[in-house]
């Protein structure tokens, strides 16, 4: 715990031994010799505060980070607390999330907190997800409200340079004296006595020149009005730039400002840390410096590295793209555009219509270029083909070779064409297992569409559609789907689902958009069908739709495991609605659900 959770117990102990605690010094009046005084952050006390302090008799309880010293006038017992350490991190996220702690998660929230477990105990009241790539993310935008009321205690506390200081060295991370004073706006002399004065109050530390913590820098970005906090990111951007630093450094201040810069050198800049990052597998920081690129002043060849540099994001490392990026790519991107275009599913005006397949779609998958942007349009585009003449054999025959050189989303685009071949043979269990390992790119792009729509009639084949509307619902696909041709096969397929399952109004909604006349005709006559509805027991009616499907799951043998699978949650989820379930009717053990769920 940290020195207030402490000072806290300390007071409960009095309290329990007969004593009476009051906190700060207005609450003096009237006190007698069973009083304890309890003073927190005592390093903030005024002169008039820590003379009444020296003047009370009682007993005194004080927490804060002050020097030990300015206490000397206590007949104290001291008690010094140090910050915690990777073990003691470790032990805080098992206990409030129950998962297992790495070393690098670990070390990233001990380095995050500074070893401070108030702090650490705060941020993990805020968080959701302790995974080390989400913390990444969010830690440079969390906000911690008792921090952030820290921080403006401190401001109010600091004279006016030193808090410049904090906020510029807050903005500028670990630094130089000469930088710092440049994006401070002040002489080397007032700039180093505000870093001693901000030393001196346990904000900052020296060798080199930087916040406290990362917690406590990010704190001070979030209490700047943004227009002071872009004002000092636009100095840091200039005056490292002219000091030629390195080109990652700079373009974390470019990307911060909300307005382009709007000089020459920025978008090179950009390009180059984009390359950086991507070549260090950041590829969303690559993308946001691209995408800041395409604001600012561009040159023929400068536009046409960053066009073919965020295509190649969008195609590689699944980026998905935006609207005004590919208008500006258009005609820098050439061969790229057409490629991100495809794969990402994009408007009919930007598709240009209906697909051209090869007049001998084997051959060209035969002859797939080697590399650049031609792979993708090329691979689908044959494979279309090969669908259309039912020749998916081919793809099982190739894809072994074909494999071995392709990567990002012409893998994927070979994996959607596989479950097809899978699919013609019958091979559900394959057909699935590429489902699962393709439901983790992003649904946006054509290949998922594809892939959705060969899962959705291996499972129309196999008798068990509702295991296909289980996958359309987890990658959005229930709904309007973008006007590509992918989802016009997928729409086609979804409405031999509909019609599986007795959804013909469905049915008929799906096959009439896919232009399908022989389903249309189906759903028609499933309409003009009196129905009738099976009679369920009264324990369905107790059950959500959510927990109507795990049940009738687990009474076709699905493990937990296996059920967690298919819908993407963890296996603790699951025994959770199953729990529910069984108080809902009443039993307490699995194998007792066919007795209560009769099929």
């Amino acid at each position: 715990m940290g020195k207030s959770a402490l000072l806290s117990v300390a007071s409960s102990i009095a309290l329990r031994s007969g004593l009476r605690p009051v906190r700060g010094l207005r609450a003096l009046s009237g006190v007698d010799s069973h009083t304890v005084l309890v003073v927190d952050d005592v390093e903030r006390l005024s002169e008039e505060e820590a003379d009444r302090l020296a003047r009370f008799r009682g007993a005194v309880l004080l927490a804060g980070d002050c020097d030990p010293d300015d206490l000397s006038v206590f007949d104290a017992v001291r008690v010094p607390l140090r910050p915690i350490g990777a073990e003691a991190v470790a032990e805080m996220i098992r206990r409030r999330f129950d998962v297992e702690v790495s070393p690098e998660l670990a070390a990233l929230c001990l380095e995050y907190s500074g070893g401070a477990p108030g702090v650490l105990s705060d941020v993990l009241e805020v968080v959701t997800d302790v995974s080390v790539s989400a913390l990444r993310v969010m830690f440079p935008v969390l906000r911690v409200p008792r921090l952030l009321r820290a921080v403006r205690r401190s401001r109010q506390a600091l004279d006016a340079d030193a808090v410049a200081v904090a906020r510029a060295l807050a903005v500028l991370g670990s630094t130089s004296l000469d930088v710092l004073c440049e994006v401070a706006g002040m002489g080397s002399f007032r700039t180093l006595a505000a870093f001693e004065r901000l030393v001196d109050a346990r904000m900052a530390v020296d060798e080199p020149m930087r916040v406290q913590t990362p917690a406590l820098s990010h704190a001070i970005r979030h209490e700047m009005v943004p227009e002071e906090r872009e004002r000092l990111h636009l100095a840091a951007a200039q005056v490292l730039q002219r000091r030629c630093d390195s080109p990652v450094v700079i373009a974390e201040h470019v990307v911060a400002c909300a307005e382009p810069v709007g000089a020459g050198w920025t978008a090179p800049v950009l390009h180059g840390a984009a390359r950086l990052h991507r070549a260090a597998g950041r590829p969303e920081q690559a993308a946001r410096c691209l995408r800041a690129a395409l604001r600012e002043p561009l040159t023929g060849e400068v536009a046409a590295e960053v066009a073919v540099a965020m295509a190649d994001l969008h195609l590689r490392c699944g980026i998905a793209p935006r609207a005004g990026e590919l208008a500006r790519q258009r005609v820098a991107a050439g061969d790229w555009f057409d490629a991100v275009v495809l794969d990402w599913q994009c408007d009919e005006d930007l598709l240009g219509g209906d697909p051209v397949v090869p007049e001998d779609p084997e051959q060209a998958l035969r002859d797939l270029p080697e590399s650049g942007p031609l792979v993708v349009p090329s691979l689908a585009l044959a494979g279309l083909g090969l669908l259309r003449q039912g020749s998916e054999q081919v793809v099982l025959e190739l894809a072994p070779q074909l494999r071995v050189r392709l990567v990002g989303a012409e893998r994927d685009w070979l994996a959607a064409l596989e479950m097809w071949a899978h699919r013609a043979n019958g091979d559900h269990a394959e057909v699935s297992r590429l489902m699962r390992e393709l439901a983790q790119a992003s649904p946006l792009r054509g290949c998922v569409a594809l892939g959705a729509t060969a899962f959705v009639a291996s499972c129309v084949d196999a008798g068990r559609p509702s295991e296909a509307r289980e996958m359309l619902v987890r990658l959005g696909y229930t709904g309007a789907l973008p006007p590509a041709w992918a989802c016009v096969l997928l729409l086609r397929e979804r409405a031999r689902m509909h019609l599986a399952l007795g959804a013909a109004r469905a049915a008929l909604a799906d096959a009439e958009r896919a232009g399908a006349a022989e389903l249309a005709d189906q759903a028609r006559a499933a309409l003009a069908e009196p129905r009738h509805r099976p009679a369920r027991g009264a324990a369905w009616d107790k059950l959500t739709p959510h927990e109507s499907r795990i049940v009738l799951l687990a009474l076709e043998g699905e493990t937990n495991r296996a059920i967690a699978a298919r819908f993407g949650v963890t296996q603790r989820a699951v025994e959770l609605h199953l729990t529910r379930v069984y108080r809902k009717v009443g039993i307490s053990r699995r194998v007792q659900l066919s007795a209560v769920f009769p099929a």
